[in-house]
């Protein structure tokens, strides 16, 4: 036979049930994490094409790395970032794809984080920081990735023929609307082109060391912020770094 509960225990039992629902409760508002792998297997994967007027066809197919149209052969389409007002274009190996085609060689590493958060509408509310160290880092004038010329670094074509690399770390911040908990999340590069109105906040920073042009030594530095919920951007084929993008600098010096 069990004693009888006193009404000063009972409350007490009352008032921790409470306590112990309430922050169950914040711990689902607030979300769960995930893998970072379940964003990082996801990226260079987006097969884009375009149609007779140059625009991208979304929404964009998943596949094996490399289909569809590469951006800068050999690697697997990824997302740069540009600097309208000085005309350069920069790219920062975040999801380690350039690492994979140079077989590793760089040492590439990356940490961070997913959460996820369950909102009221059945989507999902998803968070990505992503931390890299030692990633392939190249700047070049104007925005064509594959063919403009080189001001900072050397493409993972030009490494794979010789050429001394440029490394550096950087820092990647995301917060997007996802189709559910626990759906696949994106890559990045769908995201931005295919799925704008999802995609509520994109940072980037970085910098990097190496070799500038003219053969002498140099440093970047990224800076990238993107408000794309505030912009109200809903087209698909919008330039995104152009229309939500209030900061967007990509500082390049020499070393002496």
């Amino acid at each position: 036979m069990q004693p009888k509960m006193t009404v000063k225990r009972a409350r007490l039992v009352a008032v921790v049930a409470t306590v112990l629902a309430v922050t169950s409760m914040q711990f689902s508002a607030l979300g769960a994490p995930r893998p970072l792998s379940h964003f990082l297997t996801r990226q260079g994967h987006a097969c884009l094409e375009f149609d007779s007027s140059g625009n991208f066809i979304c929404p964009a197919a998943y596949g094996d790395l490399g289909c569809g149209f590469l951006f800068v052969p050999p690697s697997p389409n990824f997302s740069g970032w540009s600097d309208p007002k000085e005309g350069r274009s920069l790219s920062m190996d975040y999801a380690g794809l350039q690492e994979s085609v140079l077989g590793g060689s760089l040492g590439t590493t990356i940490s961070g984080s997913i959460n996820e958060r369950p909102l009221p509408d059945g989507r999902a509310e998803v968070t990505v920081q992503l931390h890299t160290k030692s990633a392939l880092t190249w700047a070049i004038e104007g925005f064509d990735f594959a063919n403009d010329p080189l001001l900072f670094g050397a493409r993972p074509a030009d490494i794979l023929n010789g050429a001394s690399p440029a490394l550096g770390n950087c820092s990647l911040y995301l917060k997007f609307i996802n189709p559910a908990p626990g759906a696949d999340l994106p890559d990045l590069l769908e995201l931005a082109i295919c799925r704008p109105q999802d995609l509520q906040i994109m940072s980037f920073t970085g910098q990097a060391s190496g070799l500038l042009s003219d053969g002498s030594p140099g440093r970047v530095q990224v800076r990238q912020t993107g408000l794309i919920a505030v912009s109200g951007i809903a087209n698909a084929n919008s330039r995104v770094a152009l229309d939500a993008f209030p900061a967007e600098h990509i500082i390049i010096q020499a070393v002496r």
